[in-house]
């Protein structure tokens, strides 16, 4: 058992190095809320406050006109609420096999009326997340305008305030200096969750000292990342085996590119131990997963060497 858990760490590596097999990183989108009359779907429903706003920032607010949704769409706008306002996402059900997941939105930070202000260090937007169904809520992410005094930025700044969903403790992320902020204007915002989450609740605050700080979100997106089923034997020249569908509900076919191929088929849970094993000598076999959801790896021992594929079973 050492030496397979060995041999499968070694081949697992060599699957997730991009340098050596190029493996795509195929990305599902969970849920979306774009505040839009007409939503993106699948749809991320809430609950609070229908606060929208749209269209460019005027020539002499804080950043000029500038996108007030991505694209000039319809945001979800705080402006002189220093209660905060709050918008309660619906419970999102994860299917099992996606390696993580990640809730991510997009910021702008401004002041519409004037060529000055925009949030400081009393205005925040807050996301904490529940992973049981909001029995429990943990805050994770807060973005505060300037610690210096306000600042601004247009969903074009490169700031990325991304965390881990864990320790269940708040990451704070803020600008140090006033005005436009190009760099550390915080746009692109996430939490990332690991692929053995089940369920995942979201809940925003976002608050406002006075009328010349105004937050501005978009594009609230629950994502599932999975790499695709892309063996080490698929990197060369000769592709000996193809395997489908992946992501799959009970089985996989392996199609090998010859005739009565010899080969051992060994399935392997992610811990390396084997879950099944079988002896084939033909160009095409159908092989069953174990009941249980998740990741597993098809291993093709033959002639030419060995290959190892990722199955998802959902």
């Amino acid at each position: 058992m050492k030496k397979n858990y060995a041999l499968l760490t070694t081949l697992v590596f060599l699957l997730l190095s991009a340098s050596l097999l190029k493996a795509q990183l195929i990305t599902d989108t969970i849920a979306i809320q774009d505040f839009e009359l007409t939503p993106s779907t699948p749809t991320w429903n809430f609950t609070g406050p229908v606060i929208y706003n749209s269209g460019t920032s005027i020539a002499t607010a804080a950043p000029p006109s500038s996108p007030i949704g991505i694209g000039a769409s319809r945001a979800w706008e705080t402006t002189t609420n220093s209660g905060g306002l709050i918008l309660d996402f619906s419970n999102i059900s994860v299917a099992a096999g996606y390696d993580s997941v990640r809730v991510h939105f997009n910021l702008a930070a401004m002041n519409l009326s004037g060529s000055t202000g925009g949030p400081d260090d009393l205005d925040y937007v807050l996301m904490e997340y529940s992973t049981d169904g909001g029995s429990t809520y943990s805050g994770r992410l807060r973005i505060r305008g300037s610690v210096a005094n306000n600042s601004f930025w247009e969903y074009a700044a490169t700031g990325v305030a991304k965390v881990y969903y864990l320790p269940t403790t708040e990451a704070l992320f803020q600008p140090t200096t006033v005005g436009l902020q190009t760099t550390f204007g915080y746009s692109n915002c996430e939490i990332v969750f690991p692929g053995s989450v089940t369920q995942v609740k979201i809940r925003m605050t976002c608050r406002s000292s006075s009328s010349t700080d105004t937050w501005l979100v978009d594009n609230v997106i629950i994502t599932g990342e999975y790499s695709s089923g892309v063996g080490i034997a698929d990197n060369q020249s000769n592709n000996e085996l193809k395997l489908y569908p992946n992501p799959t509900n009970d089985f996989v076919v392996l199609q090998f590119n010859q005739a009565n191929v010899e080969a051992k088929i060994e399935v392997l849970n992610t811990l390396g131990q084997i879950v099944g094993t079988s002896q084939i000598n033909k160009t095409q076999t159908i092989i069953t997963l174990p009941e249980e959801k998740g990741v597993y790896f098809i291993k093709a021992t033959t002639d030419k060497g060995i290959t190892l594929h990722k199955v998802i079973k959902q």
